[in-house]
């Protein structure tokens, strides 16, 4: 079975002919193909998909024959949608104005609150937080798109949420399709990406995507991007996860050959102490991902687990053996793309973690679905975790500064990525580790934000999403999204806490008040494509009353990986300080 047949596609129109460069893309992108590919290319162009009854459902059944019947419908769905943006004829979604009005009615520390869409440079394909506070936007570039002799040119922005203000940061090659997470250091580690766009004019069998052997880390300190060793083979779409002794395990992608073929093969990558300097690449126990970007995270006792996007896909990986065993099935799939989080309870005498998967696709159905697992019972497997209000693929599940859920953005069309933009956006008020909640309707955002948009949590405890890329009016926006906690009292103020911690350490944490509930570490996000490969958050225990607190660390290193981390403090009211960035060692 092709391993298409086991994910969603990256893109609507990767198939295996010339009309596939341009069928379904705005005019900038079909100008770019056919200046790329003289005359037969600009013909493709003219005499595409988007105008030609026969092109498409030649498409259409050349797709059916190699994807599948449901996949082909799916892709041709989503090419006729950006066919009608592109015309005119269609536009980007936008909330129901009746949604908008009943949230608007409602309190701001009800509901939140959305600032209005905020034009950035690049689309926001890819968002990392960094511990200097400045966001680090990465994607294709529009200007090039699907050109196969430039299929290595990518753009990057590093902005700030603070000013609104930023600069380009060229990244070294398209590190768009890549997986990212942040090292010990705070260094961005990036492994893979797009080798090539599909060429229809390759070899039969090789005119699909290839996936980059490339990785690199980006540097905050000097804006530098390093190139690291390359990996044994490509890699598009794969997952990075950073493990305990700050080596990253690399999963899953599209390999080199343009087969569209799914890697098993495993790469370790182990960075070199230098933050300029270039580590080592090898290779581990291989192993079957079942589709695109499987969701990865470091339980308390060290071991990686990898779970989704298939049902079937449950595995302990075992760090030094590197042995993969089986765990309990999953209660659904989580295709095509959902998305999880990694939340522990540390501030008690029983430590509780929780790891949740929510949404995706399931057949031809979008899912809410949502299931956890006890990092701390791995035997217990899987189970139900409360439903999403709205079910959603390509959304964002973000931990808040306060250690409650937000969900937003993604899409409800089962057989297309954009299509049924989901604007609702939803809070679960408490913590994750207590599954007896339910989630509660908070304010809609108004960009569409399906997929290619990614979400993350702001050292000030705003949300930031970015837009999709359906069209060019919704490229290069972000909006920002105060949680009701904004709105309830004055903010506590952390006066004093230490640059570096350690596991299993008690330090002191000053503030400006006596009255704080809650002390929370959370790590940077880096998000693409649903799923964020670096969010944890925990919460400390805490000792004393008064402006000065004594808080620990849990002595697992699994719960808390080395980096940077942000450090809140919430007081009794559910308000939570600005961050601290603070290094875990």
């Amino acid at each position: 079975m092709s391993s298409f047949t086991r994910s969603s596609l990256c893109w609507l129109a990767a198939g295996p002919t010339a009309v596939a460069l341009t069928a379904g893309l705005p005019a900038w992108a079909q100008h770019a193909a056919g200046n790329h590919h003289g005359h037969e290319a600009a013909a493709a162009a003219s005499d595409n998909a988007c105008n030609n009854p026969s092109v498409e459902a030649a498409l259409r059944n050349k797709e059916a024959a190699l994807l599948g019947a449901r996949h082909a419908d799916e892709h041709a769905r989503a090419r006729s949608r950006k066919c009608r943006v592109a015309a005119g004829r269609d536009s980007v979604g936008k909330p129901d104005p009746a949604t908008l009005a009943k949230a608007r009615s409602q309190p701001a520390s009800a509901v939140g609150q959305w600032s209005a869409p905020i034009r950035v440079p690049v689309v926001g394909v890819t968002a990392v937080l960094l511990h200097t506070g400045k966001v680090l936007f990465w994607s294709y570039d529009p200007a090039s798109y699907y050109v196969v002799s430039q299929s290595n040119r990518g753009v990057a922005y590093l902005w700030d949420p603070a000013t609104h203000t930023g600069q380009s940061i060229a990244p070294p090659e398209n590190i768009w399709c890549g997986g990212q997470t942040i090292l010990a250091d705070g260094r961005v580690y990036v492994a893979g990406g797009n080798l090539r766009y599909p060429d229809p004019h390759a070899p039969s069998g090789t005119t699909g995507w290839q996936g980059a052997f490339t990785s690199y880390t980006f540097n905050p300190a000097n804006n530098r991007w390093v190139a690291q060793p390359n990996m044994s083979v490509g890699r598009w779409y794969p997952t990075t996860t950073k493990l305990v002794d700050n080596r990253v395990v690399i999963t899953s992608g599209f390999d080199q050959t343009g087969s569209n073929t799914l890697t098993p093969k495993v790469s370790l990558f182990t960075p070199h102490a230098d933050p300029n300097g270039v580590g080592t690449m090898s290779e581990i126990s291989p192993h079957d991902p079942s589709g695109f970007y499987p969701f990865q995270f470091v339980l308390p006792d060290g071991q990686m687990l990898q779970a989704g996007p298939g049902s079937g896909n449950s595995y302990l990986l075992q760090p030094g053996a590197w042995t993969w065993n089986r765990y309990p099935t999953l209660l659904a799939a989580h295709f095509g793309y959902g998305n999880g989080i990694s939340y522990t309870d540390a501030s008690g005498t029983t430590l509780r973690q929780t790891v949740m998967l929510a949404g995706g696709t399931q057949g031809s159905a979008v899912t809410s679905d949502n299931e956890y697992m006890d990092g701390f019972n791995p035997a217990a497997g899987w189970r139900k975790f409360p439903n999403w209000l709205h079910a959603r693929r390509n959304g964002h599940t973000v931990i808040l500064a306060d250690g409650t859920l937000f969900t937003m953005g993604g899409n409800a069309s089962g057989a297309d990525l954009y299509d049924q933009p989901v604007f609702h956006a939803e809070l679960y008020a408490r913590q994750p580790t207590d599954v007896g909640g339910s989630w509660a309707a908070a304010a809609p955002h108004t960009i569409q934000a399906a997929y290619h948009s990614s979400g993350i949590l702001l050292p000030d405890g705003r949300v930031l999403l970015t837009s999709d890329d359906l069209g060019p009016a919704a490229h290069n926006q972000v909006q920002i999204y105060s949680p009701p906690y904004l709105f309830k009292s004055q903010r506590p103020r952390i006066t004093n806490a230490p640059a570096t911690v350690a596991p299993g350490q008690t330090f002191t944490l000053g503030t400006d008040t006596g009255n704080i509930s809650a002390v929370m570490l959370i790590a940077p996000g880096a998000t693409t494509h649903a799923n964020d490969m670096h969010q944890r958050a925990v919460r400390l225990r805490q000792n004393g009353k008064g402006s000065s607190l004594s808080v620990t660390l849990p002595a697992q290193a699994g719960l808390i990986p080395p980096g940077y981390y942000m450090l809140f403090a919430v007081d009794g009211k559910g308000v939570p300080s600005v961050a601290r960035f603070v290094r875990v060692t």
